[in-house]
């Protein structure tokens, strides 16, 4: 919509009862029905969309922690963020610029941890050869698995080869390759290095086509690749990584957190630390981690409780991953004490009720009975046995639960004491959620196809919390397993017709995000569904924003969400607001709108550029709930400029099937800055801008009389702002 633009040629949004135009449009679009029969939004789900609460689809943070561990889960709250378009832990972002972009840019990330890396970092097999090829060459690569601390042996390498404040990380889209460095080769700077994690194969073309370019910069590209068995023989330029001594990166950690932190000396902290080494229960569980990021959260704790006592000392053990994995085993080691007059049934039993107890986790009990007796179903049905039916009246909880019976009346107690259910199922260490799973997709091997089956019988439920825990263990088996998950399940989910199962996909991919392993393969496959030939499949694209995920960089996610907003079908959800809502926070205010004000330009996107702005207009500061909605704390102190803003207030108020409610959330903006002298100056800015219009100038006056908030007629600032008209 240009500005010259009289009211009435705004377009209105085609008309949900336009169904010949509708179907034309879907079946073009690309369904998966056959001719004449495109996928199109359910009437049931059409309901369904206007009730949903712009938070309530959001993945709850804790999920992450439940399931992978604190040190695993993904930041999605609470980013310390330097820059206008980043996401990330105490980062700066830069767009990477060139000719004939894609929407979605590339992206340089200053690494500004990597000094305080360098103090704690322990030495690896690889770091004599990286530096000796870093030294020949101007590309290289490290080969190794995930978790071994491969991307800190990367920074280092590079900050040891240019310097510590000069090391960044190079982030792609999904569908942009890293031959993109050799077309923008003005954003590299000289002496400075650049990491860059390679999905796939291929790391000799990389190199071979970049090596060229960074010499030219006196400067180092450092890949990152997975660890291929099946691969030949490696290329010259790569070094294959092994991950340091959990025990000395103990020492570094726990050394540098005495010193620094409870202000020991060298020689004090040296001596502490040998200390807590003579432990044998430290160090065997040191050396059961599965890398660095195991061991890091142990050192700390120490550190953070020292001088550890040993009631303290056995808890921070307690709560150790290797702890906690050998506390599954045992959760899942059935007691067969009972011999032969051990019903044969038993076992399976209690191991499929505690595997359910974990997945349905703060869920009331009853769904642990029902969820274990599918279970068996699909056991049962995988060894092809007789159908033992549903036991009854044969085993109680404390027996099921066996180990588990201690947090069991533990949930209780404190429910009691808190209120909620009295019976839920109750874990004392949140994380071991995340564990039992993994100790029965990893030691039951043989079972996983149930389990699959399994998980996608309670998708098919119509109960949300159901729903919700099945698509949650779904995204951590996915973290071990993403194609095989995403085939046999997450991808089907996203094309399901039931607006309920395509949000258990949402909610899968979101889960799989947090573990931060599988991130890139995520990202591809949003990117997939958001750009493919399935309508359904893009819906599911924006509740996975919806549902909170966001992308390293702010473009990335927008150039999805308008890609999925131009689907026909979207005219009738509002889940592409929805994402673009969870999106936004204060520093990105002004790049959030400025998008919104090109999407009102487009007719196709006019819908949810209103619905957008009337979800974001009413959201209020972090800090102060129940104060104006940031956006107009943003306005007032000119971090968003008034003319874009009412550009989208103009479409949300003269748009007739917004109107009703734009003009009463104007009236609450109104209302605020009537209370609020430090609101008044912007908002009269921004309703000097709404009535150069002359059909809003006439509006403006006649709504506002009628509001709620004026009822006892116009206060004296905002009389004098319309008269000036």
């Amino acid at each position: 919509m240009s500005e010259s633009q009289p009211a009435d040629a705004i377009a209105p949004a085609p008309s949900e009862g336009d169904v010949e135009h509708k179907a034309v449009a879907l079946h073009e679009s690309g369904s998966d029905g056959p001719p004449g029969q495109p996928e199109r939004l359910p009437e049931s789900d059409t309901e369904q969309q206007d009730e949903v609460s712009p938070d309530s689809l959001r993945m709850d943070p804790r999920v992450g922690e439940e399931l992978y561990g604190a040190q695993f889960s993904a930041i999605y709250s609470d980013v310390n963020v330097r820059g206008v378009n980043a996401l990330g832990n105490n980062n700066t972002i830069h767009v990477i610029n060139y000719k004939d972009q894609p929407s979605a840019k590339p992206v340089i990330r200053d690494l500004v941890g990597v000094p305080e890396l360098v103090k704690v970092y322990a030495e690896a097999s690889a770091d004599k050869e990286l530096g000796e090829k870093l030294g020949e060459r101007s590309t290289a690569c490290l080969t190794g698995r995930p978790n071994t601390g491969r991307f800190s042996t990367a920074c280092v390498a590079l900050a040891r080869r240019h310097s510590a404040d000069r090391v960044h990380e190079v982030l792609l889209p999904a569908d942009v390759g890293p031959e993109v460095l050799h077309r923008t080769a003005g954003s590299l700077m000289e002496g400075h290095g650049y990491v860059l994690r390679l999905p796939g194969d291929g790391p000799g073309q990389v190199m071979r086509l970049l090596a060229d370019v960074f010499r030219r910069r006196s400067a180092s590209l450092l890949l990152i690749k997975d660890e291929d068995s099946r691969a030949g023989v490696p290329h010259s330029a790569e070094v294959q990584h092994r991950g340091p001594d959990p025990l000395a990166v103990f020492r570094a950690h726990l050394r540098h957190h005495l010193r620094y932190q409870r202000r020991l000396t060298a020689e004090e902290s040296d001596r502490h630390v040998d200390r807590y080494l003579d432990n044998s229960d430290l160090v065997q569980a040191l050396q059961s981690t599965y890398g660095p990021r195991e061991v890091v959260p142990v050192a700390r704790a120490l550190g953070d409780h020292h001088p550890a006592h040993d009631d303290v000392f056995t808890e921070i053990l307690r709560l150790s991953q290797p702890r906690r994995r050998a506390y599954a085993a045992k959760i899942l080691r059935s007691d067969a004490g009972g011999g032969a007059q051990r019903q044969r049934r038993a076992d399976q039993h209690e191991r499929a009720f505690r595997i359910a107890y974990a997945v349905f986790a703060r869920q009331p009990l009853h769904y642990v009975f029902e969820a274990a007796g599918l279970l068996l179903e699909e056991i049962d049905g995988q060894a092809k046995r007789f159908d033992w039916g549903r036991l009854a009246l044969q085993h109680p909880v404390s027996e099921l639960l066996g180990p588990l019976d201690v947090d069991w009346q533990e949930g209780r107690e404190f429910n009691r004491l808190h209120g909620g259910s009295s019976r839920s199922a109750w874990l004392h260490d949140g994380a071991m959620r995340g564990v039992i799973i993994d100790e029965a997709w990893h030691e039951f091997d043989s079972t996983r196809p149930a389990l699959l089956k399994w998980l996608n019988r309670l998708v098919a439920s119509d109960d949300e919390p159901v729903q919700r825990s099945a698509a949650q263990a779904a995204g951590l088996l996915a973290h071990h397993d993403f194609e095989r998950v995403c085939a046999d399940l997450i991808d089907a989910w996203a094309a399901s017709s039931r607006d309920r199962v395509r949000q258990a996909a949402a909610w899968a991919m979101v889960a799989a995000d947090m573990g931060g392993q599988v991130e890139h393969l995520v990202r591809q496959q949003i990117r997939e569904w958001a750009g493919g030939h399935r309508n359904y499949q893009r819906d599911t694209a924006a509740r996975v924003y919806a549902s909170g995920l966001q992308q390293p960089d702010l473009s990335w996610s927008l150039a999805d969400l308008r890609r999925i907003a131009e689907d026909q079908m979207q005219q009738h959800t509002r889940m592409v607001a929805l994402g673009v809502y969870q999106l936004y926070a204060p520093h990105r205010a002004n790049r959030i709108i400025l998008e919104l004000t090109q999407w009102s330009d487009d007719q196709k996107l006019q819908r949810h550029a209103r619905e957008a702005l009337l979800s974001l207009a009413e959201r209020a500061a972090d800090d102060s709930p129940g104060g104006p909605p940031d956006l107009m704390t943003r306005l007032a102190t000119h971090e968003v400029d008034s003319q874009d803003l009412a550009r989208l207030w103009r479409l949300a108020l003269l748009t007739s099937d917004s109107s009703e409610r734009a003009w009463a959330m104007f009236g609450q903006w109104l209302g605020h800055a009537d209370g609020e002298e430090s609101l008044r100056k912007s908002a009269v800015a921004l309703i000097n801008e709404l009535t150069a219009l002359p059909a809003l100038r006439r509006r403006l006056r006649f709504y506002l009389g009628r509001l709620p908030a004026f009822e006892d007629g116009l206060p004296a600032w905002l009389e004098s702002a319309l008269r000036e008209w």
